[in-house]
């Protein structure tokens, strides 16, 4: 496994471990910004931009300080430049729907570990 890949599980993990902290805390219920949300956005950011990084070293280039920029403040729409800007049209369309695929099923998968732990 690559750097970029030790990222990327990072990432997942990160989302799902967040995911069961928000069923245990109730912070689905909360009605404001929580300590855990201000952690999984910066883990998310940071990993994200990092990850791009990587991923552009690996492939013999560098990361556009636009797609960093757009990363840090909406990292889906910056996501999806730099897998445009680094892979043709149709491998870029796949690596985004399966990285951002990925981060969904990681969420999910968390939210229902956290439900199951709490049932148990």
């Amino acid at each position: 496994m690559t750097k970029r890949d030790f990222i990327y599980v990072a990432l997942l993990i990160s989302l799902a471990t967040g995911s069961v902290i928000d069923a245990f805390t109730g912070a689905p219920d909360a009605q404001g910004f929580t300590l855990n949300d201000l952690t999984q956005l910066i883990a998310t950011v940071v990993l994200c931009v990092w990850w791009e990084i990587e991923d552009a070293k690996l492939r013999g280039g560098t990361a556009v300080t636009l797609t960093r920029t757009l990363t840090i403040f909406f990292a889906p729409l910056g996501l999806l430049a730099y897998f445009f800007q680094s892979r043709k049209p149709l491998a870029a369309t796949i690596a985004f729907v399966a990285f951002i695929g990925g981060a969904l099923l990681a969420i999910i998968g968390g939210a229902f570990l956290g439900e199951w732990l709490i049932a148990v």
